[in-house]
């Protein structure tokens, strides 16, 4: 039952730690919060942007994996409930960086 709480609560704790990333963007390039990769950090303008575009892609994918929890939970034993939702979580977030790197060329960032 513990197991069946703990997966249950990864989407939503998604959603909450994706809007406190919107909500308190990190206002300046710094080593330790933030979108960070080479192409965002080259100016304050690219690391808005990206910071920008990356925590709402983050929120998309959250509120996404509420709802394949919810589905797969409806249709699949828990484990494999648990396998599909925590795949598409951890697909969705690797899929952020290139589209928000493909959104700082498209900005002309380079």
């Amino acid at each position: 039952m513990k197991l069946l709480y703990i997966h249950l609560m990864l989407g939503p704790l998604m959603v909450v730690l994706s809007y406190i990333f919107k909500r308190f963007p990190p206002k300046k390039i710094n080593p330790v919060y933030g979108y960070r990769t080479p192409r965002s950090m080259r100016s304050q303008e690219a690391w808005d942007c990206a910071n920008l575009y990356c925590t709402h892609a983050f929120l998309i994918v959250s509120v996404l994996t509420c709802v394949v929890q919810l589905v797969t939970y409806s249709l699949m034993p828990l484990a494999q409930s648990i396998l599909w939702s925590s795949g598409f979580l951890v697909v969705g977030l690797i899929a952020v960086i290139p589209l928000t790197e493909m959104h700082l060329k498209k900005k002309g960032f380079n």
